[in-house]
């Protein structure tokens, strides 16, 4: 899959279970199918260099809390998603996924079968299960993460400074991570 959207000039990342597997986060359950967030913007260049291992079209979805841009494909037996600019709203959280300005940044580098790829940060899984409320998924990320906050504090703050999320979602992260308290975020910002 890598070497398909090596060239492509959308910035791609792999995230999901996959991605947190293969940053070293301990799951209990396999992954069910390998995600690729691109913003919107780079769906249709990801999706031309996908498109002979394509399973449907390109279609923006919104279902429940989550909006995005979605395109399915079978690579080598793999099931890979495409997910297009992910929006997620849930009480008093919208969280945008913004893969070019901001998760870009933080991503970190590794390989699948020998291709290079970039994964979401791990601030990003954390943050995007708490609000899907899933304790299997956040729970052993927030884990993986405690063992080097200075990797993951950057991204974390980052994604919280460019989202709206609600009392209840930081209160979780607070429980799960040692975080600054708001006023230390803000100086952090400056």
């Amino acid at each position: 899959m890598g070497g398909l959207l090596a060239d492509c000039p959308a910035v791609w990342l792999v995230g999901g279970s996959c991605g947190a597997l293969l940053q070293g986060v301990a799951l209990d359950a396999v992954p069910r199918d390998l995600d690729v967030y691109v913003d919107a913007s780079g769906a249709k260049d990801a999706h031309a260099r996908l498109q002979s291992f394509s399973l449907d079209e390109q279609a923006y979805s919104k279902t429940g809390m989550y909006g995005s841009l979605l395109s399915h494909y079978e690579i080598e037996g793999v099931q890979v998603e495409l997910v297009g600019s992910l929006s997620v709203r849930v009480k008093q959280s919208e969280y945008e996924v913004r893969v070019v300005d901001v998760l870009s940044r933080f991503a970190r580098s590794g390989s699948i079968g020998g291709v290079p790829v970039r994964f979401m940060p791990l601030a990003h899984e954390l943050l995007f299960n708490v609000l899907r409320d899933r304790p299997d998924r956040y729970e052993p990320i927030a884990a993986a993460m405690r063992t080097d906050m200075s990797l993951h504090r950057p991204s974390l703050l980052a994604l919280l400074a460019s989202n709206r999320i609600g009392p209840d979602a930081v209160s979780k992260l607070r429980e799960l991570l040692p975080l600054p308290d708001e006023r230390e975020e803000t100086t952090d910002e400056r």
